[in-house]
Parts: structure tokens; sequence; C-alpha cells
């Protein structure tokens, strides 16, 4: 008498432990970005400008921002003006990214009241490790 197979039951998804808006012109940082981020249990949307990321925003509540500094239409350092000045927004947490020279670029991004700041390059380790500290240690830390 054959048995057959046991059907396999679907592995339900972990709920997302936060939800980030990206904001990155660079498609290929913007996909590596999304990527480290969902692999770290995040649910993210990406988008190409700051004019996106304030559609979004209008769409969907956001846990954290992560924008790059300088983006065409609407830059990084707009959008953070724009998000401080929404009662709903004010308080969301901005990590700004940029090439831009470090000091400088660390004073403009705190004159608009970004959260945090880190330099580009960098590895995708080191965005998740800022995202996580930033969010009180939610994500999922792979080894």
């Amino acid at each position: 008498m054959d048995e057959e197979p046991a059907e396999e039951t679907p592995v339900a998804k972990p709920p997302p432990v936060a939800s980030i808006l990206v904001a990155e012109d660079d498609a290929d940082i913007r996909d590596l970005f999304a990527m480290a981020l969902e692999g770290a249990g995040v649910d993210v949307t990406a988008v190409e400008n700051g004019e996106a990321a304030l559609a979004a925003l209008e769409q969907k509540t956001f846990d954290m921002i992560v924008t790059d500094m300088w983006m065409p239409r609407v830059s990084g350092l707009d959008l953070c003006k724009k998000v401080r000045a929404e009662p709903a927004t004010r308080n969301l947490p901005v990590l700004m990214l940029s090439a831009y020279g470090r000091l400088r670029g660390r004073e403009e991004a705190k004159m608009v009241g970004a959260s945090d700041y880190l330099m580009k390059p960098l590895r995708p380790s080191q965005l998740i490790s800022k995202v996580d500290a930033m969010l009180g240690g939610r994500l999922v830390m792979r080894s």
C-alpha cells in the first residue's frame, strides 16, 4: 500500500519588524539597500526621489526614512524639512546618506532635522546596524 506524500503546509511569513521608506536616486544602491533591509525583516518602500517619497508618506505610515541627501526633484534635505514641518511625521526618524564631504554633509543634515547621517559609500551591514540602532534593536540579525 503506497502512501501519498503529506502536503506541505505553507510556512507563514512573520510580520515585518518595521516599515521603512528608502529614497535613493541611484537604482543599484536603492535595490541593494532595499534587499538588505528586507533581509533584516523590514517592509521596504523604495522610491527614486524626494517627490516620490512625499507621495508615499501620504499613502502609508512608516517607522523610519532612509534618504539620499542629493536627488533630483526634491532633495533629501528638502524632504527632511517637509517631514519635520508636518505634525504627523515630525518625530519620524530620518537617516540621511551622502557621498558629500563628511563634516559639511553631517552639519547640513542636522540643520534640516535629520536624526542621523552616514557617509557613502557604505556596506549594507553598516546601514542595517545604524537602522537597527535607530529603531531600538528591532531588526532580525543574520549570523
